[in-house]
């Protein structure tokens, strides 16, 4: 119901606005009024629907043992931050992928007793759960002190079942991201937690499904870490309502860094059609999102537009070419695969106040698809100098 006030309440904007009544002072005074009250009203609903993740770290206790158990290994588990509150819908959707991340960990990630010993580790190897509010997300990481990702092995298993050709160019991020490929084991043999066909593909669609996001980082030797990055509530976000020739979308304001208008003196072409943007010492791929949406065929002219800096779940950051910025203002959050189907580079769609509907942009994606099929020249630039 909190939603569908937001959605009335931009409604009723833009029919004052149609009919020329944004100049009336009392008008513009009761309807900040309106607005004012929508969004106390939601922080109040919001507090209500939050909960803490304390009772699903309470359950990962148990799932440790019985997984150290099954495995023959020593294992203990550290938490922090179980206090962090997130929506209530997410407690119970959030217990199978921990349950999944834990098991994993221990059953792939830890060495066995012997050699952890021959590598100088304790013996008993240590799972730690956390959870921590980042950047108006909330942060879940699973973590291991184990041998990290064999990425050569995880390599080989994939050329093997034709996942990907032989002598792909692929960077370590790719690698381990192969591991979220459906039916993808490293395990030949069945036990009571590896080598059923079901894997990190399914954690992975369920956290997509509550809105979020989840990644591997991995040093071999040392171990792995799976986060996770959820929204706040899967009912309102703060969006940034950008244009794209005849659209209008949505971008997360969570993502934003800052907006600007480029000069000749900040821009680089890269290759045969790589841009990149030079901000602040940092050199900044600049993605053309009415291309990565099919809606021109070849990017734009920088010297119109705005470009906006966005930096992703996993730390990658990105300049988005857009044709121009209308506001920033609250939308709600409609689901788009209940109702249509999954379309790539879209999170979510919504309302907007003259009825149209508007899709949410999905930074993430967009950016890691574009600096993997486009801008390895500009990375390799940039960190090559």
């Amino acid at each position: 119901m909190i939603g569908e006030l937001v959605i009335k309440e931009a409604m009723l904007y833009q029919v004052i606005e149609t009919a020329g009544f944004t100049e009336e002072p009392d008008v513009v005074t009761a309807l900040e009024g309106i607005r004012q009250l929508a969004g106390d009203i939601q922080e109040s609903v919001m507090s209500i629907r939050a909960q803490p993740l304390k009772l699903v770290f309470q359950r990962m206790h148990r799932i440790l043992r019985e997984a150290a158990d099954a495995t023959g290994k020593k294992v203990r588990l550290d938490t922090s931050g179980e206090n962090t509150e997130v929506d209530k819908t997410m407690i119970e959707r959030l217990i199978d992928p921990l349950t999944h991340m834990i098991r994993n960990s221990i059953d792939h990630g830890l060495e066995d007793a012997i050699t952890r010993q021959r590598r100088g580790k304790p013996q008993e190897g240590t799972i730690t759960l956390s959870a921590a509010h980042r950047s108006g997300r909330v942060q879940i990481e699973v973590s291991d002190d184990g041998g990290g990702i064999n990425r050569d092995r995880v390599r080989q298993i994939a050329e093997d079942r034709g996942l990907i050709s032989a002598g792909a160019t692929l960077s370590p991020n790719e690698i381990d991201s192969l591991l979220f490929l459906p039916g993808f084991s490293s395990k030949d043999e069945v036990s009571a937690l590896s080598g059923r066909g079901v894997g990190l593909d399914v954690v992975r669609r369920e956290i997509m499904s509550l809105g979020g996001r989840v990644m591997i980082q991995s040093k071999e030797g040392e171990g792995t870490t799976f986060s996770i990055a959820l929204p706040l509530t899967l009912a309102v976000l703060e969006g940034m309502l950008i244009q794209l020739r005849d659209q209008t979308m949505v971008l997360p304001i969570t993502a934003v860094q800052e907006t600007l208008r480029p000069t000749s003196a900040t821009l680089h072409g890269i290759g045969k059609n790589g841009r990149v943007l030079s901000n602040r010492g940092e050199l900044i791929p600049i993605i053309d999102l009415a291309c990565s949406f099919g809606l021109r065929d070849a990017p734009a002219p920088l010297d119109g537009g705005v470009l906006i800096v966005v930096e992703t779940d996993s730390n990658k950051r990105a300049a988005l070419h857009v044709d121009g910025i209308f506001d920033q203002r609250q939308v709600v959050i409609k689901s788009l695969e209940e109702n249509y189907g999954r379309v790539p580079g879209v999170s979510a769609a919504t309302i907007l106040g003259d009825g149209n509907i508007a899709l949410i942009i999905d930074p993430e994606e967009i950016v890691l698809s574009s600096l993997s099929e486009q801008g390895r020249s500009a990375i390799a630039f940039a960190v090559n100098g």
